[in-house]
């Protein structure tokens, strides 16, 4: 075969190599997340984040243009449109033009960036991982100005520049929880996590060492954040990698050794009075969760219409005035399925379950173990209420899902990420 046409193979079964870095999606789907994580959606005035939409939107639709002959248009994708259809359309009813100018656009990034992470080849993918790994440790330099050096976090607590929130249970002797420049500690925390479950598998393709050193760091900003529900999920996340074929590079034995070594960890901490967990009890975070799974039987209380097709983008202050959500006085559900039942209601909750059922199932195996680590942060936070955790969110669940098996490169060269290696034979 001559070299032309090995390239021409290569090409085809691992995407465009001869694109340019910036235009490839894994980059574009770096650099969104990135600057929310910069620049957090919630604490943003509207004229900025509608710049940033704006430019992000641009920047989408360049990549989209630039490959649209090898992109799929996926069920996932469709579902999730429909997620965010049922809340821009249902917005119509109450919400102000600045809500709904600002959902609509929102709304068009995240489709834009589901069909691009559903379409990202093997070198996206590595790009990708790679990147947020970076990413999360930037964030943590950030964190650690402040805990060691007294800098102010650039956003502070929900955008008071100089607060924390609360202390850290995870580690008290460190004081407030860092949140680094998401103006937050969970999406900072759930950064963290993500970047030590990217970490556990090969999917970087960097040397073990720097694996374990990039993860070891980022398990420090997860204690940082104090976020017990990140660490929770990062534990699930560890098992699943174990036991996720072609995830680690390890043999059997060391997997079933692995789970017996964590499984007789939790028998002899079942009786011990852990500082971290019992400080769940009888607490706000506990009961405030605990909360949103009771507004959702008084959510099914509204009109028909507003129960299947919800009450719309920016109706969450209503629905707390009315008293159909908690009653604590805190004004966010802190539960990513119950505020979907409310803004997109039964259809759009049918939808988003939907979507993560079939993104894993269709996704990369060595993205799934971070993939489900967000998946588990839904149940403890607003994840699409956040730009940076939405597009998280979304990539990570749906990366690599529109490829398949017939993806595969031809005999004699590695087999993409995801793809078995029976399947990339003739």
């Amino acid at each position: 075969m001559s070299t032309g046409d090995g390239d021409a193979r290569r090409a085809g079964s691992d995407g465009d190599v001869r694109s340019p870095l910036l235009t490839r999606p894994g980059t574009v789907l770096l650099a969104v997340v990135a600057v929310w994580s910069a620049v957090p959606s919630v604490v943003a005035p509207p004229k900025l984040t509608w710049g940033l939409l704006t430019l992000l939107l641009g920047a989408v639709a360049v990549v989209l243009v630039r490959h649209a002959r090898r992109l799929r248009w996926t069920t996932p994708v469709t579902l999730l449109t429909v997620v965010l259809l049922c809340a821009t359309v249902s917005a119509v009813r109450s919400a102000t033009l600045d809500e709904l100018v600002t959902g609509t656009l929102t709304a068009a990034l995240l489709v834009g960036c589901a069909l691009l992470a559903g379409n990202c080849d093997p070198a996206d993918v590595r790009l990708l991982a790679r990147g947020l790994v970076l990413l999360a440790l930037a964030e943590l330099a950030v964190a650690l100005a402040g805990v060691l050096l007294g800098v102010p976090a650039p956003f502070g607590y929900l955008g008071i520049p100089g607060t924390t929130f609360g202390v850290n249970d995870l580690v008290p002797a460190l004081g407030g929880r860092s949140t680094g420049s998401m103006a937050h500690p969970i999406p900072f925390g759930t950064l963290m996590a993500l970047a030590v479950a990217l970490c556990l598998t090969s999917l970087t393709r960097w040397p073990l060492l720097v694996r374990a050193v990039a993860g070891a760091a980022a398990c420090y900003g997860l204690a940082l954040s104090g976020s017990r529900s990140a660490a929770l999920v990062l534990c699930v996340a560890t098992v699943v990698a174990v036991l996720t074929p072609r995830a680690l590079r390890i043999g059997a034995a060391a997997r079933v050794a692995v789970v017996l070594v964590l499984a007789a960890a939790v028998l002899a901490l079942q009786d011990t009075r852990l500082s971290v967990v019992t400080s769940l009890e009888g607490t706000g975070s506990l009961t405030h969760r605990l909360g949103a799974l009771d507004a959702l039987g008084r959510l099914f209380d509204r009109p028909v219409a507003e129960t299947l097709l919800g009450s719309g983008t920016g109706s969450l202050d209503d629905l707390f005035a009315a008293g159909l959500l908690q009653h604590d006085g805190f004004l966010t559900v802190d539960n990513q399925l119950v505020t979907t039942f409310a803004l997109s209601g039964l259809v759009g909750l049918a939808a988003l379950l939907a979507l993560v059922a079939v993104g894993l199932l269709r996704g990369v195996p060595e993205v799934r173990p971070a993939a489900l680590l967000l998946v588990g942060m839904v149940m403890s936070f607003d994840l699409l209420e956040w730009n940076a955790t939405a597009v998280l969110f979304v990539a990570l669940v749906l990366l690599g899902s529109a490829r398949r098996p017939a993806d595969a490169p031809p005999p004699g060269e590695a087999a993409p990420l995801g793809v078995p290696a029976a399947a990339a034979r003739p």
